[in-house]
């Protein structure tokens, strides 16, 4: 079994010794910010979490704990933790924990669309969004593979293994770490990329997931995009989520692989194609993302598969595609091939699109 790494922690937690923590060979922690739909409800404990954490040096993650009894409420939850998280800075998502009793009689749809509208209104602020659930749910309440397309995935299983594919599993509510008193709830990262907070570095420094249920050797697929509100959006990796806000039209776009290389450029919505752009740098406008600024309505990748890369796996191909604005994702594009009805990129002309997802096949 992977060793435990992560912990978190809530107001049944206080006087933690963050140093001790980190020594104890934990690397990140995720704080409770507070929950149900107001501010007043802050844990009382979040800010002193946040501050000792971040002066020991851990990777730090926040989550909101749900009360929610419909979509909007689900958004003034969002909005609420907003507030009580407002100026800090995070490593990790910030997760919404649905568990709660009373709200299982509303069924599946309408938890995930729930789920979905606190994840997409934390997004649209900035911030990187997870789902955090317990087996059960995710498997009779949830929609998982539906969220798992789209946000980050905490699993809580108090088991010898998880059952379900995640980023973060919550193995254990009894740890024993040094620097905290009393039990606490232990977990384990499979995915680092989670406690990356980088969405633009010229080196990447996630590992692959040593989940049991991961076994891709394929190359992996970095991007991340910039909006019309102006900011670059965190980095997404491969299928595990999607670029974009939901709603919000794209105007650059960065991508990278982990070998191999990339080439890819976007069509201005009401102009042309801009140049093809291979590199992977904000600060860069001329080889390092593609566009200008403008809204684009379309965008072409083509993956160049390295010879080792062919023996192993054979000749890959850039999958990607886009959504109009607040719409259903057009149809996958496979590198720039316009055979068996591919047009040879993603998107339509003179509309707009909200979300990128791109992976190697």
């Amino acid at each position: 079994m992977s060793k435990v790494n992560c912990i978190d922690v809530s107001a049944f937690q206080s006087n933690i010794d963050f140093n001790k923590v980190k020594k104890d060979g934990i690397k990140a922690v995720i704080i409770r910010a507070g929950y149900g739909r107001e501010a007043s409800q802050k844990d009382s404990e979040f800010e002193t979490h946040y501050k000792n954490a971040k002066v020991a040096g851990l990777k730090i993650g926040a989550y909101w704990y749900s009360y929610a009894d419909s979509v909007e409420d689900a958004e003034r939850e969002a909005k609420a933790c907003l507030e009580c998280i407002k100026g800090k800075s995070f490593d990790m998502p910030v997760y919404y924990d649905l568990e709660d009793n009373s709200q299982t009689n509303m069924g599946k749809a309408t938890l995930t669309a729930i789920a979905k509208k606190f994840c997409e209104t934390i997004k649209s602020a900035g911030y990187r969004a997870g789902v955090y659930a317990n087996l059960n749910w995710f498997n009779n309440y949830l929609d998982y593979s539906e969220l798992k397309k789209l946000y980050s995935i905490w699993l809580a299983q108090y088991n010898v293994t998880n059952q379900l594919e995640c980023d973060i599993w919550q193995n254990s509510s009894t740890g024993n770490i040094s620097g905290v008193n009393g039990d606490v709830d232990t977990d384990i990262i499979f995915n680092e990329n989670v406690i990356s907070n980088d969405t633009t570095s010229d080196t990447e420094n996630s590992k692959p997931s040593d989940s049991p249920h991961s076994n891709d050797t394929k190359p992996d697929v970095y991007y991340c995009v910039r909006t019309t509100k102006g900011k670059w959006l965190p980095k997404v990796k491969n299928l595990e989520d999607y670029a974009g806000l939901e709603g919000v039209s794209i105007t650059d776009v960065a991508i990278k692989v982990s070998k191999g290389s990339v080439k890819y450029r976007v069509h201005i919505n009401g102009g042309d194609w801009l140049p093809y752009v291979t590199g992977y740098d904000a600060k860069d406008p001329v080889n390092g993302y593609a566009g200008n600024g403008s809204v684009i309505d379309a965008i072409e990748v083509y993956y160049n598969t390295p010879s080792d890369i062919v023996k192993s796996e054979g000749y890959l191909k850039a999958k990607y595609r886009v959504s109009p604005l607040n719409s259903n994702y057009y149809p996958y594009q496979f590198d720039d091939e316009k055979t068996d009805g591919q047009d040879g990129y993603a998107g339509a002309f003179g509309v707009s699109f909200d979300k990128l997802q791109i992976v190697l096949v």
